[in-house]
């Protein structure tokens, strides 16, 4: 049996899709393999976070999981055949030739999606006569459906801005040979892009073959942020560098760069890293832009509040002036 979905995220079962999303993003971030490196039983964690996410993000899934406390539930129509495909769970569309998807990527996460709920929308054209598949050659019908497949899959903050390989298995049921394709995500795909490899997908009983598209999902990162192609991290500054200035390591997605950070500088001042951004095939690359965030002391000690006072007689200026709400 599985886990308890709503039990990995900490979440009650009445939980709103706003409340389970914030609930996954913050056991992603704790989880997460760049900040726990150490853990061994962080990335188990972390893998079995993603699979809570996948079931109660999704309606039907979620629906299924309540009711049944399990998410591959078949649905055959009546009079179909039966058959069992590679996860054990059956499904039942004639001339269906059972298609199953299992990917593994860099990431180290592996999917395994049944496919057979995507012959519900065909079931209509399966089940004709031979005067309706004559019929259906009419100028007057329409075409049936697209054999394409979707397949979702989840890559890391990392693998999106510079790409990565995948290894894709179309596992084979009722006879027909699996096949194990090695897929290219080119780097700066988002949130929803699509990839399409034509000639992939489900086999038509008319002749030809759809195509299999990839979509793909960004998992957050632990202190990166995107803006458009161009990467954001916060760089938190002591009032001595925000004044005198300094030269700071700052990470980047491609390993720690120096960065000098000028006299004078103020909060939210941006500093830019050229190159270290989203990379794309065949254009320019985003930047990497260091958000300035200046950072006080707790306390201070009696001798450094009254240096300060005397700095501020001396150098005594408005802060506000200027801003737009300021007479």
């Amino acid at each position: 049996m599985p886990r308890d979905y709503y039990q990995v995220l900490g979440v009650s079962r009445s939980a709103s899709q706003d409340e389970i999303k914030a609930a996954y993003r913050k056991l992603v971030r704790k989880y997460h393999p760049d900040v726990n490196k150490t853990d061994a039983s962080a990335a188990a964690k972390f893998k079995e976070v993603q699979e809570a996410y996948d079931i109660l993000s999704d309606a039907k899934k979620r629906e299924n999981f309540d009711r049944f406390g399990r998410v591959d539930i078949p649905e055959t129509p009546p009079g179909a055949r039966t058959y069992r495909n590679a996860t054990g769970s059956t499904g039942g569309f004639r001339n269906n030739p059972g298609w199953q998807t299992h990917t593994t990527n860099d990431y180290g996460s592996g999917i395994d999606v049944d496919l057979n709920d995507i012959f519900e929308k065909f079931a209509g054209f399966t089940r004709g006569s031979r005067g309706a598949a004559s019929r259906r050659q009419s100028t007057d019908v329409p075409p049936p459906p697209s054999y394409d497949i979707n397949h979702e899959v989840t890559l890391s903050f990392q693998q999106a801005a510079r790409g990565t390989k995948l290894s894709l298995q179309l596992v084979g049921v009722g006879g027909r040979k699996p096949e194990t394709l090695e897929v290219t995500i080119p780097p700066g795909v988002h949130e929803g892009s699509k990839i399409r490899l034509k000639g992939r997908g489900q086999v038509s009983p008319y002749g030809g073959r759809g195509d299999l598209i990839i979509i793909t999902h960004v998992d957050p990162h632990p202190y990166f942020t995107r803006d458009g192609d161009d990467v954001l991290l916060d760089l938190p500054v002591s009032l001595h560098e925000a004044i005198h200035g300094a030269s700071i390591q700052v990470p980047t997605l491609d390993g720690p760069v120096t960065v000098k950070v000028p006299p004078g500088v103020n909060t939210n001042k941006k500093l830019r890293i050229k190159g270290r951004g989203f990379h794309h095939t065949g254009k320019p690359a985003g930047d990497q832009l260091c958000r300035i965030l200046l950072m006080l002391p707790d306390e201070l000690s009696d001798p450094a509040s009254r240096a300060l006072e005397a700095w501020s007689a001396e150098h005594s200026y408005n802060a506000r002036k200027g801003a737009p709400w300021v007479d």
